[in-house]
């Protein structure tokens, strides 16, 4: 039986406990043997002029992975310095690891919109999808079922990275949303611009 690899994707910006609790749910639920997270270094979707530097965010992402046997850092993306389509993330995983099966994590509102991202029918072919979310399956019914996983145990949790970084620009502690490391890494470098007691 082959091994399954986990993908995931993002800005992260920051990573927070809510990534942290679906990718840890994930990896046990669908008996994952490496789940990547792999930050993109501009969203093909979202231009976003003011996005963290990247190398802020990988380091924010070590930090939190660190101690978590089978999650891994993928840089893939974050070397191109530029924006990176799904379907070449996974022609670069295909390549790594020709006889696994890659798994790609998905939001729901990611996988209902799937038909307008580049190449979907290469990452429908060369993927099985997992939504770490619990969607109304009639919503997305005209994608073949064999195509996705439903996830029965991830909890909805909404924490948004935006929320944070507004937070932190206007001085209101995350404590509890990222793991302490983050918190004083953000705080030490000045990002978004915390200054903590």
């Amino acid at each position: 039986m082959s091994d399954r690899i986990g993908l995931f994707g993002g800005s992260f910006d920051p990573v927070h406990l809510a990534h942290l609790i679906v990718a840890n749910i994930l990896f046990q639920e669908f008996g994952l043997e490496k789940l990547f997270f792999i930050p993109n270094f501009i969203s093909p979707f979202k231009e976003m002029t003011t996005i963290t530097g990247i190398e802020h965010r990988l380091k924010m992402i070590e930090l939190s992975i660190k101690d978590r046997s089978g999650f891994e850092l993928c840089t893939f993306e974050a070397e191109k310095k530029r924006p990176v389509f799904t379907y070449e993330t996974i022609e670069h995983f295909r390549r790594q690891y020709p006889d696994e099966e890659l798994e790609l994590i998905l939001g729901y509102d990611s996988f209902a919109n799937i038909g307008k991202w580049k190449n979907y029918e290469y990452i429908l072919g060369n993927t099985n999808i997992i939504i770490a979310d619990r969607p109304a399956i009639k919503n997305i019914s005209k994608i073949d079922r064999s195509a996705y996983s439903v996830s029965k145990l991830c909890p909805k949790i909404d924490i948004s990275s935006t929320v944070i970084r507004e937070m932190v620009s206007k001085k209101i502690d995350i404590k509890y949303l990222v793991i302490e490391e983050v918190r004083h890494y953000i705080s030490d470098n000045g990002l978004y611009k915390l200054t903590m007691k």
